[in-house]
């Protein structure tokens, strides 16, 4: 069965080559084929397709595990807490009706606005709505290619930052300065890992990860990520010290890629809201993310009030 020897490839080459983080891409998926086989062929009393298939299911539930047994309970939250919410979207670059994502944003009533992709035409249209008028400090990335990016706060922005790997914008980083002490954010758009990009990909990954590593502050990070926990990249990422908010919430499945394919709903989740101890997302869901082909993320936060 060619399932078996994707989960050997699994095994033994993680992420290796773009085929296999395409193929890990699709765990959840990719191996769905195999329980119905087993089961048929339990009936039939074809021992050895049992066996095969079997192999297959096995290796299915153990790369799924982790991600589905992620949920965990959220902590009490005292009197005095900052509770706050974002939105985080890959807007496309290519995004024609932006009035549709500005008309989500209003409607979400965040704090705090990640956005992927945002050209500078996309953000003036979305201004020009007034989705963004709670929102008077940003930090933009002024690009017309995929990698155009807008970061919006309630509050007041301090150690603004454009991080590049390999000359490419891949993190907007900045300070919150929040009435209950400072609060690092950033927000995330990595290379895809095709046409050549794994490499990249993996090095983009990495760079953010030693970032967070450095942080003294609470960080909440969000964005597209362009990957899922089916790849060794992204679980090495989550080792900085990181939740990812919707398998914690029980949302292992809640999908943001491909959003804009009329029959099918999205197949992968490779947009994420992120945080790191002292922060915790106490609701997430997807949004419509008209225009675009991800679903947007808004995400409840809440950072405990700080002890005296």
């Amino acid at each position: 069965m060619p399932l078996v020897v994707v989960a050997g490839a699994r095994i033994v080459a993680w992420d290796s080559r773009s085929i296999l983080v395409g193929l890990n891409a699709l765990t959840p998926l990719l191996f769905l084929p195999a329980w119905p086989v087993a089961v048929a062929a339990g009936l039939t009393r074809r021992w050895a397709l049992v066996a095969t298939a079997s192999v297959a299911v096995v290796a299915q539930v153990s790369f799924v595990a982790p991600e589905l047994l992620a949920r965990e309970p959220a902590p009490p939250i005292g009197p005095g807490a900052l509770r706050f919410r974002l939105f985080s979207a890959n807007v496309s670059a290519e995004n024609d009706r932006p009035a549709g994502i500005a008309e989500e944003i209003r409607s979400s009533r965040p704090d705090l606005v990640f956005l992927q992709e945002a050209t500078p035409d996309l953000v003036a249209a979305v201004d020009r709505t007034g989705a963004l008028g709670d929102l008077p400090h940003r930090v933009t990335v002024p690009r017309t290619d995929p990698f155009a990016g807008l970061l919006a706060s309630r509050w007041p922005l301090v150690d603004q930052e454009v991080v590049e790997v390999d000359g490419r914008p891949v993190l907007i980083r900045a300070t919150a300065t929040t009435g209950s002490g400072p609060l690092r954010l950033y927000s995330v758009h990595v290379v895809a890992p095709v046409g050549g990009g794994r490499e990249s990909w993996i090095d983009e990954l990495g760079e953010i990860a030693d970032l967070v590593r450095a942080e003294r502050q609470p960080v909440l990070v969000a964005g597209d990520f362009n990957a899922t926990w089916g790849h060794r990249a992204f679980r090495r990422f989550l080792d900085a010290g990181l939740t990812d908010a919707s398998p914690a919430r029980g949302h292992p499945f809640q999908m943001t890629w491909p959003g804009d394919w009329r029959l099918l709903p999205p197949l992968l989740r490779i947009d994420h809201v992120l945080t790191t101890s002292g922060l915790t997302v106490t609701a997430i869901r997807t949004g419509r993310g008209e225009g675009s082909d991800h679903r947007p993320l808004v995400a409840d936060v809440v950072r405990p009030q700080p002890s005296q």
